[in-house]
Order: structure tokens, then C-alpha cells, then sequence
């Protein structure tokens, strides 16, 4: 799909919004981001609508598999928004870097955002984006509730400090140059992280959190679908 020309200044930022996962926990034909929460919105429909609100995007990426990319440019050619429609790899992180190479000249800092989080708050994406120009890398987090054990076999080895541990979501900000460069260095090895600050990470840079958002669920399961529908009917009530 051919690019709309981005209006870029040198506060612009960019979202790049994951949407080629294959559902496989959720049991569905259609990629979770394509399916609807209410008789006009689907999950990407919702991310999209949170992210224009913020000010100074200047640039949309949704990076999303063949069979829907086509779907996915009518999304965002409903939201108005300037930006490109791309293939994904077979990997998530293969996916961003894909994205990655679709940033226009101009824009500084990059948001990565699960588009199956359909309920990602403004509050959230303004942390986010604040503490990415601050420190160039930043990620939310919300506490972790549950105790955590680490099980070998049949076998508890060790109960963990719930006290230093956090669930990380998206967005993840970074300075567009510094994400680049921790692909390149990493390499191959990027492929298989399991969030991009683990890329960061990895290549040495410190990553910076703010608070997260509860509400900002990934959905995965068909339990998940439900909470959301139920979530966004209320939304509406």
C-alpha cells in the first residue's frame, strides 16, 4: 500500500501497531486485531482511535499479514491518519523491524504497540512518549499480583520477590536511531525476544518504566475476548 505524505515536525512521532499474530490461543480464523468488540469497532479500530487523540503523531505503521493488509488500510483510512500499511515476518520482533524501516525521516520516537490492547489509554501513550524524549527508551508497567514460583517438572526451586517484579504492556517508546541500532547489534538473536525492550536490553541501554494501565489487557484467550466486549458494552451504558 502507497504511503499518505506524513505531516512531520520535530516534535512528530510514530506508532507502529503490531497486528500479525495468528490467534492461535484464541481459537480464531481472523487475526485478533480484525475482530470486533461491538457492532462497528474492532480492536485496531480502538487503537487507533486512542493513539490520534495524542498530539503530535505524525506517522502510522500497522504491520499485519497478507490476507489483511487490505483490511487493515481501510482502518486506517477510516481514522484519518496519515501512514502505511506493511507485510510482517514470522516472528513478532521480525514484524518491528519491518515497521521499523517504514518510519519517515523526521520522526524521533516510535511507539510499539500490541494492537490486541484495544483499551490503551491516552494517559498511558502520554508517560510513554514523555519518558521515551526523556531517556530514549520506556515501557509500561503495572505490579504483579499473583506469587511466582519457578517450577521444575513437578517441582517448586523458588518463590520469587513479587516485590521486584512488574508485568510489562505496550506501548513501548524508544528513540527511532537507538531501537535501529539494537536490532543491528543483536542480529539474528532478535528474532526470538519476547517484547522489544528486550532487544534494547540486550544491546546495553537501560529502558525507563512508567505506570501501566490494568484495563490495558492483551487479549489472548476467549476469556479475554468476553471481558472485552463486556468491557467496552459498559464503556457505551
Amino acid at each position: 500500500m502507497k504511503p499518505r505524505k506524513p505531516m512531520i515536525n520535530t516534535h512528530s512521532w510514530a506508532v507502529l501497531l503490531v497486528a500479525a499474530g495468528q490467534s492461535k490461543r484464541l481459537k480464531s480464523l481472523v487475526p485478533k486485531p480484525f475482530l470486533h468488540l461491538d457492532s462497528g469497532r474492532t480492536m485496531l479500530d480502538l487503537c487507533l482511535t486512542a493513539f490520534k487523540k495524542v498530539a503530535g503523531l505524525g506517522y502510522v505503521i500497522i504491520v499485519t499479514r497478507k490476507d489483511y493488509l487490505g483490511r487493515a488500510g481501510q482502518a486506517l483510512t477510516k481514522a484519518g491518519l496519515a501512514g502505511v500499511v506493511t507485510l510482517g515476518g514470522d516472528q513478532r520482533e521480525d514484524s518491528v523491524w519491518q515497521g521499523l524501516q517504514t518510519v519517515p525521516p523526521g520522526i524521533n520516537y516510535v511507539l510499539i504497540h500490541d494492537a490486541a490492547r484495544p483499551f490503551v489509554s491516552t494517559v498511558v501513550i502520554k508517560k510513554v512518549l514523555t519518558e521515551t524524549a526523556k531517556s530514549g527508551a520506556a515501557i509500561p508497567v503495572v505490579p504483579v499480583k499473583d506469587t511466582l514460583k519457578v517450577v521444575v517438572g513437578d517441582k517448586v526451586v523458588k518463590t520469587l520477590d513479587r516485590s521486584t517484579l512488574r508485568a510489562v504492556q505496550t506501548p513501548q517508546g524508544f528513540e527511532v536511531g537507538l531501537l535501529k541500532k539494537a536490532f543491528k547489534k543483536l542480529g539474528k538473536k532478535a528474532s526470538f525476544m519476547t517484547d522489544d525492550a528486550a532487544i534494547v536490553e540486550a544491546a546495553g541501554i537501560r529502558v525507563k518504566i512508567v505506570d501501566g494501565d490494568v484495563i490495558n489487557f492483551k487479549v489472548t484467550t476467549p476469556d479475554d475476548l468476553k471481558q472485552a466486549k463486556d468491557l467496552l458494552l459498559k464503556k457505551k451504558g
